[in-house]
């Protein structure tokens, strides 16, 4: 395989998945024509032009575990590039990515954390790590040796956690965080902008410029969340729009009118 620089990577199996990607990388596309695209799946995309490389995997998933486990096998190993930035088939992009890459110029890998997520991560001695795992649907990475030893540790963490539960609740990234902590990558946590999972709260300061999570109406979202982009606020999920924080309101103006007068008024 050819590494090239820098480019995206999906990790889909199933048609449903695959299809995902598939309209993900479409997205992009309509971004930046030019960025390098690859995927790995089980089952040919319905539209291969999207691709610089498709990589076929002879292998059936069968359910969620199965799914996480194939993602979580490939992702590192088949990526073509030094530089990756792997998503998950469920994101749209709404915002030049290419900045992103130069992360790796200074770190190893770079991921949002989930605070959402329950399942938290427990120490090679059985200890509760009261630490929110990181979300695994968008990582930026290179290939090093630091992270050869770290992907092969979480794929090894995880692969035995299905082993002695092949019904296990607790999604890859409680395994993937469990890695991290004696890894040697140099880790650095992304903002909410490059990982918007609009179905939670959001604080961005930024253009967003990856949205994650369903939504038949994404186009619309992706609207209203980078309505004002350069703003402090936060995303709120039930009412569909950002919340600004706008600290020179005509209260806070007047309020501080009041207190230079009080400054100054003589002490009875």
């Amino acid at each position: 395989m050819t590494i090239e620089n820098y480019g995206v990577f999906y990790v889909a199996a199933g048609k449903k998945y695959v299809d995902e990607a598939c309209t993900s990388a479409q997205s992009l596309k309509e971004i930046d024509p030019y960025l390098k695209i690859s995927i790995a799946c089980n089952q040919q995309p319905k539209a291969p032009d999207l691709f610089d490389n498709i990589i076929v995997i002879d292998e059936p998933v069968k359910c969620r575990n199965e799914g996480l486990l194939f993602k979580t096998k490939y992702l590192y190993t088949l990526s073509p590039y030094e530089k990756t930035l792997f998503v998950d088939t469920d994101t749209f992009f709404i915002g030049d990515i290419k900045s992103g890459f130069a992360i790796l110029d200074y770190f190893d890998v770079s991921m949002t954390l989930d605070p959402p997520d329950t399942y938290y991560p427990v120490s090679s001695d059985g200890e509760k790590i009261y630490c929110k795992p990181v979300n695994t649907g968008v990582i930026f990475y290179r290939k090093n040796e630091a992270n050869d030893r770290l992907f092969q540790e979480w794929l090894k963490i995880y692969s035995e956690k299905l082993s002695q539960n092949s019904q296990l609740r607790q999604s890859d990234q409680t395994s993937c965080t469990e890695a991290l902590m004696n890894s040697e990558s140099r880790f650095y946590p992304l903002s909410s902008e490059w990982n918007t999972r609009f179905c939670f709260i959001n604080t961005l300061q930024e253009p967003v410029k990856i949205l994650h999570a369903y939504s038949s109406n994404i186009e619309k979202i992706a609207e209203r969340v980078n309505l004002e982009p350069n703003k402090l606020r936060a995303w709120v999920p039930h009412l569909r729009r950002c919340i600004v924080f706008r600290p020179y309101t005509w209260r806070h103006r007047l309020g501080k009118i009041r207190d230079t007068v009080v400054k100054w008024l003589p002490s009875s």
